[in-house]
């Protein structure tokens, strides 16, 4: 696990051994928020080989601060290749301790350290969400991205800040009785800008309530968090937190690696392939070809043999359920498909196919019932409640797509699969009247969330 947001300097002595010493923690980003703690950051961080450190003037300081300090801090980040951020920086118009347009223009020129030497922000922002959003744009501080540290705001403040290029980091407050606005936020969040942080030694989460707040106690946070993020486990929160913040800070990620399967929440999901007769709107490879899942880089540049993917599940039974998934569409190789599926079954495991419904375009509508008791569950994206929405949202290049989806829904519910109609929430989308048509052609139903994946 990654504590991408700690105090290590304002830490009991005998927590701050305790969390150096504590294996479970992989990294820690100590931040430095005026002149004291920036020079306590750079010590710690050069003494302890897996601290590193976010340095900046905090809104509070903005009164303070002049542009001989801001020089002081433009060098200290220059020369210190444990400095991963410039941070924390932003506006706080809740204690407003400096003055607004003070806080505005140390914002600024912090941002303008940060383009100009490369590094992410660590940005504070309390009750100050639209200005924020205005600053990061004006700046273009999406030009080095960053995160929206200790995050309680809104779900349009999130959207937009991700829309940016920015994490997501959440504390504790996560786990309070009253935060339950917030916990609806968390699940909405898309789950490669999902970050985890402790802000120790404050915001201790509910379990240790009211004691001094540190980096071990991350984990009381990551176990609300696998609860809240859909199909996630506690192993799952490490993983893709901890990928996230490799990537944001610099951390020595080991490249972008293909994966042909890989475990999610005691699920083992394979990637067939990366083609598609597709081109949705809200999916990933059509919008930044980002393919970061829960942690995972889900993208191969071949598709991989029968034998080469069978060597990889071993015992089928001891998962929930064997996914053919990604960024393709697994019917597009449908004897690859079939063999896999009767290795796993013939050894006691769970299939579920997630597809586009198309296949009937390319192949005989016959071949669907060679994947009886072979395929347990069809998990088909409807997507939109008729022709014209889906073809305006999901693309496709055949002007009937819609109509073989449908089609396929029917034919496999006749032949006595089960059947999961599913859509995802994209603007635009009517998502009762879709709820309806999947319900009226006897499917389930399930429905995804925008930008959530994995």
């Amino acid at each position: 696990m990654i504590d991408t947001h700690c105090h290590l300097d304002l830490l009991r002595k005998e927590d701050l051994e305790e969390t150096l010493r504590d294996q479970s923690l992989e990294y820690l980003i100590t931040v430095g928020y005026d002149k004291k703690t920036i020079q306590n950051a750079l010590k710690l961080s050069g003494e302890n080989q897996k601290v590193y450190c976010a340095i900046g003037f905090h809104p509070h300081e903005a009164d303070k601060v002049k542009d001989e300090d801001l020089l002081w801090l433009k060098d200290l980040a220059q020369k210190n290749p444990k400095v991963r951020a410039i941070g924390e920086i932003g506006l706080d118009y809740y204690k407003n301790y400096s003055d607004k347009k003070n806080q505005e223009d140390v914002f600024r020129k912090q941002i303008a350290i940060a383009r100009e030497l490369g590094l992410p922000i660590v940005v504070h922002s309390r009750d100050a969400e639209e200005d924020t959003i205005r600053i990061l744009r004006e700046e273009r501080a999406y030009e080095v991205g960053g995160v929206i540290h200790c995050f309680t705001g809104s779900y349009d403040f999130m959207k937009k800040a991700v829309d940016l290029g920015f994490y997501i980091s959440y504390s504790g407050i996560i786990t309070y009785p009253n935060a339950q606005a917030l916990r609806e936020v968390v699940k909405k969040t898309p789950t490669n800008r999902l970050l985890i942080e402790t802000d120790s030694p404050f915001l201790a989460p509910q379990p240790v309530r009211g004691k001094p707040n540190k980096p071990p106690y991350i984990w009381h946070t990551a176990k609300v968090m696998a609860s809240l993020v859909e199909n996630c486990s506690l192993e799952d929160i490490d993983r893709l937190t901890s990928s996230n913040a490799k990537l944001l800070f610099n951390l020595g990620l080991n490249g972008k690696k293909g994966t042909v399967t890989y475990v999610i929440n005691n699920k083992l999901y394979i990637n067939l392939t990366n083609k598609c007769n597709l081109h949705c709107v809200f999916c990933q490879r059509e919008r930044e070809r980002d393919f970061w899942i829960k942690g995972y880089w889900v993208w191969v540049d071949r598709d991989p043999s029968v034998e080469e993917v069978i060597s990889q599940i071993d015992d089928p039974k001891k998962y929930e359920e064997i996914v053919f998934v990604g960024y393709g569409e697994p019917t597009l190789r449908f004897e690859a498909l079939k063999a896999i599926a009767k290795w796993i079954k013939e050894r006691g495991g769970r299939v579920r196919v997630d597809t586009n419904g198309l296949m009937f375009h390319f192949l005989p509508k016959e071949k669907l019932k060679e994947l009886k008791g072979l395929v347990d569950v069809w998990s088909v994206s409807l997507n939109a409640p008729d022709r014209e929405t889906y073809n305006r949202i999901c693309r496709p290049v055949i002007e009937d797509a819609f109509d073989y989806v449908v089609d396929f829904i029917k034919t496999a519910l006749q032949e006595g699969f089960e059947v999961i109609a599913t859509a995802v929430d994209y603007p635009g989308v009517d998502i009762e009247r879709t709820r309806q048509l999947a319900l009226s052609l006897g499917a389930k139903w399930r429905l995804r969330h925008y930008d959530v994946l994995g």
